[in-house]
């Protein structure tokens, strides 16, 4: 999924975007990451990373949680979401084409317009997750790695609650594939009001 940016360089190497284009590709990850984007306007990237640290046995505190999202915050607002917003209108315009506008009597070239939108999001969204991963490789790795750490790094990020149950076991599943039921089921307890 890596491509050449726009001006020609290369995307240098990063192990956090690597894990998350392969979790993505996962069965339900990329619905439940949509739900909860949608639900509470968060930065799915910050989601991603949660898990990747949990993976990692990097546990986050308020400090590097601060460090992160500062590190996301302005980049999401200024650019990603407008992108985002864009990319959506686009789709908006093609689906509704009227006669005798733009999209409606050059359909195709919208498309190309819209398709250029994709790839630009996706590029922003890339990187994003390189400075995130680069932030975050400074991060001490002293927790045991598993759901549960996962699950703390989420309750940390986010204030989730009940309505985020069936997104966030799909992720925990998909992101710990090896785990047993009892491992994902301690990494969500904090929803049901249980200690992370």
């Amino acid at each position: 999924m890596s491509r050449i940016p726009v001006n020609g360089g290369i995307w240098p190497r990063e192990l956090f975007w690597d894990y998350s284009v392969a979790l993505y590709g996962r069965p339900g990850v990329e619905a439940a990451c949509l739900e909860l984007q949608q639900r509470h306007r968060i930065d799915v990237n910050l989601v991603l990373l949660c898990l990747w640290l949990g993976e990692r046995g990097t546990a986050l505190d308020g400090e590097a949680l601060a460090r992160l999202c500062h590190a996301a915050d302005r980049w999401q607002l200024e650019v990603v979401r407008p992108l985002r917003t864009l990319r959506r209108r686009l789709k908006g315009r093609l689906a509704d084409a009227e006669p005798n506008s733009v999209a409606g009597d050059w359909p195709g070239l919208a498309a190309s317009v819209r398709e250029r939108a994709i790839a630009l999001e996706i590029d922003a969204e890339h990187l994003e997750q390189v400075h995130l991963g680069r932030v975050a490789a400074g991060l001490p790795a002293t927790a045991a790695s598993g759901p549960a750490l996962a699950g703390a790094n989420l309750r940390h990020y986010w204030r989730f609650d009940r309505r985020d149950q069936k997104a966030l076991r799909t992720l925990l599943e998909q992101a710990f594939a090896q785990a047993g039921a009892a491992d994902l089921d301690d990494g969500l307890r904090w929803l049901d009001g249980g200690q992370d």
